[in-house]
């Protein structure tokens, strides 16, 4: 068995999308926004552009690998899975997620009995705190850089009728009047696995990189990790507000890095970032394998199944 680093950058066109919103004020929803900065000829100008939060995003991933654990019948916690990645945060959840309150090592007991907690992390915060640090990390959707001025937020007006029933008095209104922002952009994509502690604790110096699961088992948690990023990335299933404003969307680019270390694929907000990958691994690899998709050029889901088949392979040492 092999353990493996897994870097996923991307660029996916998306159009009339809702799929990170902040506050409500009275009638009107607003779509998340961040600030950028984009260096100009003289200087730097600083742009507000909408945004999906790695918190979004994570949200939809681990929600997957709930539900692929338990198909494989690996042991998720009562909260995660139903979706509720709550992750021990102290006695309360704890006991509602597991059933008890555990004695001895908290970090251990946690990692053998939930796969989503092993995998995402989690912050006991209670007496003796505990951490445990996510194996996959992921970062904010933004707009690509040679497509900020193009980036569009618009405020959609829609209505709901009550008119011609009786549910309608004079004293009350019978049309309601709201306003949900909506964005098109074409957005950047980065996610990484790591899985060198899947499995394993991280917390307590003395029992750092210990085994506490056997090998077929560990093996196993990982292929069921990288079969639910298959799932995510085939399908993204993320965001809120889908039931009625399912974006349009495709990738435009993509490209998957499986290496035995630390070894990160260059960022996409360059228009560039296919060949400064490239470049990168002729100048430092750790025996890195790329997996590339551009537009016209074969398919999104023939890269991320040869990838993840791949990465599969490598980890189970063939």
């Amino acid at each position: 068995m092999s353990d493996i680093f897994v870097s996923i950058r991307g660029r996916i066109l998306l159009n009339a999308e809702a799929l990170n919103m902040t506050e409500s004020i009275g009638n009107y929803a607003k779509h998340r926004r961040v600030p950028i900065v984009i260096p100009e000829k003289e200087g730097f100008t600083t742009y507000f552009v909408p945004a999906v939060s790695g918190e979004s995003i994570a949200h939809g991933f681990q929600k997957v690998l709930a539900e692929e654990a338990m198909r494989n019948s690996l042991p998720v916690c009562k909260l995660c899975e139903k979706g509720i990645f709550l992750k021990s945060t102290n006695k309360r959840v704890l006991n509602e997620a597991f059933g008890k309150i555990p004695e001895g090592d908290l970090e251990t007991f946690i990692i053998q009995n939930c796969l989503v907690e092993d995998v995402g992390g989690f912050l006991y915060a209670e007496e003796e705190n505990v951490k445990r640090t996510s194996n996959f990390q992921v970062g904010y959707m933004i707009p690509a850089k040679e497509a900020v001025q193009n980036v569009v937020v618009d405020p959609q007006l829609h209505s709901r009728y009550a008119l011609g029933t009786p549910f309608v008095t004079r004293e009350q209104r019978g049309q309601m009047i709201y306003y949900v922002e909506l964005s098109s952009a074409l957005y950047t994509f980065s996610f990484d696995l790591d899985t060198r502690y899947i499995g394993k604790p991280t917390f307590r110096y003395e029992t750092i990189n210990k085994e506490i699961l056997d090998l077929f088992k560990r093996l196993k948690r990982i292929k069921v990790v990288l079969n639910a990023l298959k799932i995510f990335l085939l399908e993204m299933p993320f965001g809120a507000k889908k039931t009625r404003f399912l974006p349009t969307g495709e990738w435009e680019s993509l490209v998957i890095g499986i290496s035995n270390d630390i070894w990160t694929v260059s960022s996409p907000f360059s228009i560039n970032y296919v060949k400064n990958t490239l470049t990168k691994k002729e100048r430092v690899s750790h025996d890195t394998e790329l997996f590339i998709y551009e537009k016209d050029k074969g398919s999104p889901e023939e890269t991320i199944i040869s990838a993840i088949e791949k990465a599969k392979q490598r980890v189970s040492g063939q």
